[in-house]
């Protein structure tokens, strides 16, 4: 029963976070949305932005699954005669996929993982702004916490247990590219893939669409 509790304490806390910095995001831009620009270029600006997408996780010794990302991402652009550098802070929630062990134990018992992860990063980026268009690359650090939601069932079916428990924490090399597009001097979408090499062999592959607001 303490299991239960602390799965949904996770859950709450993170739909809480998310709707805080969303709040925040929203905020801003109704406070800044009219602002008059003194800049003649694009992407010079900070920027808060949410993006969603596909994460391919790839564990030591495991098969490669397939599940969904959300992240929540702050940053600023220098834009110097086109050319454009910057840092970004992204905080991030996945479903990294679920795993079936029949008869693990020799005995007919089955178990059910789902392996979850919040992930945190810091970046450096750089591209050139073609007008209101901007190819980028991007290099940095991120940090995984996974947790594994798990159920256990009989050789006949019968279910006996479940619950969820930490795996591991790791941290490694964050690389990734992408574009963006600036529909004015406030709103942008970006589609971008960015990759996590961790500890123990450990990949990540995300693909993500997502929109900024610059202010």
């Amino acid at each position: 029963m303490r299991k239960t509790k602390t799965k949904k304490q996770k859950i709450n806390f993170i739909l809480t976070t998310f709707a805080l910095m969303l709040a925040l995001a929203f905020s801003t831009a109704l406070l800044y949305g009219g602002k008059a620009y003194a800049q003649s270029n694009y992407f010079n600006d900070y920027y808060v932005g949410i993006n969603g997408g596909v994460v391919q996780t790839s564990p030591s010794g495991l098969s490669s699954k397939s599940g969904g990302t959300i992240n929540m991402s702050l940053g600023k652009n220098f834009n110097f005669n086109n050319f454009v550098v910057g840092g970004e802070a992204t905080l991030g929630y996945a479903s990294n996929g679920s795993w079936t062990y029949n008869n693990f134990d020799g005995y007919g018992d089955n178990e059910t993982s789902s392996l979850y992860s919040i992930y945190y990063s810091a970046a450096v980026k750089a591209g050139y702004a073609a007008g209101n268009v901007m190819p980028f690359i991007k290099l940095g650090y991120i940090g995984y916490t996974y947790d594994v939601t798990y159920s256990y069932s009989g050789p006949y079916g019968n279910f006996y247990e479940s619950g969820v428990s930490p795996v591991s924490s790791e941290g490694g090399l964050l690389y990734g590219a992408g574009i963006e597009y600036m529909f004015n001097r406030n709103w942008a979408v970006t589609a971008q893939y960015f990759g996590a090499s961790l500890s123990g062999s450990d990949r990540t592959n995300n693909f993500t669409l997502g929109m900024d607001f610059n202010f």
